[in-house]
């Protein structure tokens, strides 16, 4: 029994044993199976290093204070020039506290001085920077003016604006003496904004835009007319024409069929070179090329004008309304012994005046005879500020503006006759007029007028033009209308040559 228990003991053993030999001996490796045949992509490497997880930041001990604000950095200032070339410059101009005191000289009569100086009151009363604005008359006519204001300059004691025509104006610029506007009206502190500037109507606005200064705005406008053809419609009837001439041919024939009354004209000639201008625009011509670099006014439509002015002087159909004789073409038309008068628009009331006191009859205006358009001479004195301080001419120019507004364009077209610069203000005058005895049997007519600006014509808006009017008066119209055989081109050539050279005498140096 006892060999048994060993005899299994062992058996135990023997069996221990194997299995652990077995254990350490190594198992034989399989073959591997083919695998199939593609094409392998790069594998990506795997980084040297795995990459560890930020830590997380920790919480400062002590709550972060915001940072100060930075302050921007101050504005470099304006400097502002005299006079100012920028609307910027124009901008930066204060006049706070500095009560500025400008005066403008003008030509209208005492009525209308009176007139004008109650508006500026009310402008002194009621802007808010302390300007005192005040109108004096500076002589009787724009000549009178022009004369004076030259004499002013020479002694260095120009006014802060005047009224001037656009030559007047080139030339106070040429002596450096009156400024570009075109800053003003650009500021947009001071200036005009888009819908006021749209307001106005654009052929004023252009009419200052000056050729010889690259468009620099030498004046501004608060006043306009234009040259209108007077007629009395009684007696045109009775001649057996419904309508005024729209041709020139008819015209010359109404005229002639006038005069065959004793005392009696068809047509009133007068020594004036905007006459001649407006004759030649309405024949498709021009006074000075557009970019005023020549007269032309020796064109075909000059001859043709300065002919008829002779033939109809020759044949007595017309009558010379001498330069002493003042008026002498609206008293004339008034008592029934001209038929037509070509003058401006501005003389409404004084030919309804003339015709009241003298013939009593029904008389109209009508634009002139034309050939292929019409055409109309719009005169154009504007008010110009002088070079003096940045702000006395930002003052006057405040002034200018105040003008023009609608209320105070339409006060003085209502007062003067003159053609108010906005759109705004038409309707106004138009009622003002049907409304007032002087005007009411001619307010239609002056409505007419509005309808006539888009065919508006300057005449020469270069300096030295005074001369060369006064010489189209004494050279041309003055001749022809007393001699009836002066050869009219040879004038117009001879005429046209000195204008020329007193163009080149004043141009922009």
């Amino acid at each position: 029994m006892r060999s048994l228990k060993i005899l299994m003991l062992l058996t135990v053993v023997v069996l221990t044993f194997g299995a652990a030999l077995t254990a350490c001996t190594p198992k034989a490796t399989p073959t591997p199976t083919a695998a199939p045949t593609v094409q392998a992509q790069a594998p990506t490497q795997a980084p040297a290093q795995p990459t560890q997880a930020p830590q997380p930041t920790q919480a400062p001990a002590q709550p972060t204070q915001a940072p100060k604000p930075t302050e921007p950095p101050k504005p470099t200032p304006v400097k502002v020039e005299n006079p100012p070339k920028t609307a910027e410059q124009v901008d930066a101009i204060s006049l706070e506290g500095r009560n500025v005191v400008v005066t403008y000289w003008h030509n209208r009569p005492q009525k209308d001085q009176e007139f004008l100086q109650a508006m500026f009151d009310e402008f002194n009363k009621t802007n808010p920077y302390g300007i005192i604005a005040r109108a004096e008359i500076a002589g009787a006519s724009y000549n009178d003016v022009y004369n004076k204001i030259n004499a002013a300059i020479q002694a260095g004691v120009a006014p802060s604006m005047a009224v001037a025509y656009q030559n007047q104006a080139a030339l106070y610029r040429s002596m450096g003496a009156v400024i570009d506007l075109t800053p003003f009206i650009q500021s947009k502190k001071y200036g005009l904004s888009e819908a006021d500037l749209k307001d106005y109507f654009q052929t004023f606005l252009d009419s200052d835009a000056n050729p010889q200064f690259k468009g620099e705005r030498l004046g501004f406008p608060t006043q306009r007319s234009m040259e209108v053809m007077y007629y009395n419609v009684d007696w045109l009837n009775k001649l057996g024409y419904t309508e005024p001439p729209k041709d020139w041919a008819t015209f010359e024939e109404i005229v002639c069929k006038a005069a065959q009354e004793p005392g009696k004209y068809g047509w009133a000639i007068r020594h004036d070179a905007s006459n001649f201008a407006s004759q030649v625009f309405s024949r498709g011509g021009r006074i000075i090329a557009e970019d005023g670099s020549a007269y032309v006014f020796n064109s075909q439509a000059g001859v043709d004008t300065l002919a008829m002015m002779q033939r109809l002087a020759a044949n007595k159909c017309a009558v010379e309304i001498p330069v002493s004789e003042r008026y002498g073409e609206q008293n004339r038309f008034g008592n029934g012994d001209v038929l037509f008068v070509f003058a401006s628009s501005s003389g409404l009331p004084y030919y309804q005046q003339a015709a009241e006191k003298g013939g009593k009859f029904k008389w109209d205006i009508a634009l002139l005879p034309y050939t292929e358009k019409p055409a109309v001479n719009l005169y154009g004195a504007s008010i110009s500020v002088f070079k003096t301080t940045p702000e006395q001419e930002l003052a006057a120019w405040l002034v200018i503006k105040w003008l023009g507004e609608t209320n105070q364009t339409a006060r003085w077209a209502t007062q003067t006759g003159y053609l108010p610069v906005r759109q705004s203000a038409k309707d106004i005058v138009i009622s003002n007029f049907k409304a007032n005895p002087v005007w009411g049997p001619v307010a239609d007519s002056y409505a007419k007028m509005f309808d006539w600006t888009q065919y508006a014509m300057i005449e020469a808006p270069v300096a030295g033009y005074d001369p060369v009017r006064t010489l189209i008066d004494n050279e041309l119209i003055s001749v022809v209308i007393t001699d009836p055989n002066a050869d009219v081109k040879a004038l117009l050539d001879k005429a046209v040559e000195k204008a020329n050279q007193i163009l080149k005498e004043n141009a922009p140096r």
